[in-house]
């Protein structure tokens, strides 16, 4: 379709699907105006070539040109451009910018890119209500690959090079080194499931980058298995990396028994025994098991194994690295109640060397 310009002394008014422009005459006849010149849309990059796909790259440029008919009516020479995302330059608002066109009929405005891949869709109108105009253009922003790396490293960001112990103690430093573009991103958001964050008086545990890096410390949990962990940019949770902390028992390095009784003299009468497993540095983890043997020496002092001991099932650690639910239950008949009854619990260091410790009732 076209809109056709004829021959007068001043100006005449064409209706183009309801859009009103006015054209000066001059001394040329039947010039036309085709459909792409009510409105045109252009996307050009920093070499103004026009662009189909572009790497979304939270910083580049990309500039959108529109252009309408230079003798276009007054109340069409206000164009408003608008991107779905990204960041209009000079603008109060991101995505929507308005901008007059100069004596040519065009105008231009800079958008910056976001940091995101996928379809980014981009307009320029005029008029307004029922009678507005649009051009469109849809581009592809790439993917610019991986954003953020991550790191687990140790308390003085050394690399971690033996197992990592779920002491409730131990503290490492989860390291974000942002590859591409940390000014557009700004700060890291850091999540775990399980442990606590530390060292940073920041809300969220959001840290700022500095020099491509931003770093927090997590002081670990008593709990093994696996810690997820996740580095991502804190306006944006579409650019983000997870990695995986595995963390291996704690066991102790002593033990400290505390029976509930010293003497007995009866079937009836329980020994509870609160067995702590304690380290050096730490604590153990949860879960950590103990080991239960209950004897009386004969006449020629050898060990007989004698009554039995409930809540073996429930017999590990719990937070406070105590063992609460094992009694020593004197009911099975065999026991004499006149000699010594010892007492042994052992359980396995970290070299996988064996603690013992015990006590005697009826000493």
């Amino acid at each position: 379709m076209t809109i056709n310009k004829r021959n007068n002394s001043s100006f005449c008014v064409v209706l183009f699907l309801g859009l009103i422009m006015c054209f000066s005459c001059d001394d040329k006849d039947n010039a036309t105006i085709s459909h792409d010149e009510i409105i045109n849309l252009t996307v050009l990059d920093k070499n103004n070539l026009q662009v189909s796909e572009i790497a979304g790259d939270g910083e580049t440029l990309i500039k959108l040109q529109a252009k309408i008919p230079s003798k276009a009516d007054p109340k069409y020479k206000k164009i408003t451009f608008k991107a779905s995302k990204g960041q209009f330059l000079s603008s109060t608002s991101n995505t929507t910018y308005e901008k007059a066109v100069d004596a040519n009929g065009m105008a231009e405005v800079y958008l910056k890119l976001p940091l995101e891949h996928g379809p980014l869709f981009l307009s320029a109108e005029i008029g307004t209500d029922s009678d507005k105009y649009i051009a469109e253009k849809r581009i592809t922003l790439l993917n610019v690959g991986q954003i953020i790396n991550l790191e687990i490293l140790d308390q003085n960001t050394n690399p971690i090079t033996a197992d990592i112990k779920a002491d409730g103690t131990t503290i490492v430093t989860v390291k974000a080194t942002v590859n591409f573009n940390s000014d557009a991103i700004g700060s890291i958001r850091f999540i775990t499931s399980a442990g606590t964050f530390s060292g940073i008086s920041i809300d969220n545990n959001i840290v700022a980058i500095n020099n491509n890096v931003a770093t927090i410390q997590l002081k670990l949990p008593k709990s093994i298995g696996v810690i997820y962990l996740r580095a991502e940019a804190a306006t944006n949770s579409n650019i983000f990396k997870n990695v995986n902390l595995s963390l291996t028992r704690a066991f102790a390095d002593n033990i400290i028994l505390e029976p509930s009784v010293l003497s007995i003299d009866s079937k009836d009468d329980l020994v509870t025994i609160n067995t702590y497993l304690t380290r050096n540095i730490g604590s153990v983890s949860i879960g950590t098991t103990a080991q239960y043997k209950a004897f009386q020496l004969d006449t020629n002092n050898n060990e007989v194994e004698v009554g039995r001991f409930s809540g073996l099932l429930e017999g590990y650690t719990n937070d406070n690295s105590q063992i609460s639910s094992v009694k020593f239950v004197p009911d099975t008949g065999d026991i004499d109640f006149a000699k010594p009854i010892i007492i042994k619990v052992s359980t396995r260091n970290d070299n996988n060397q064996e603690i013992l410790r015990s006590f005697i009732l009826n000493k």
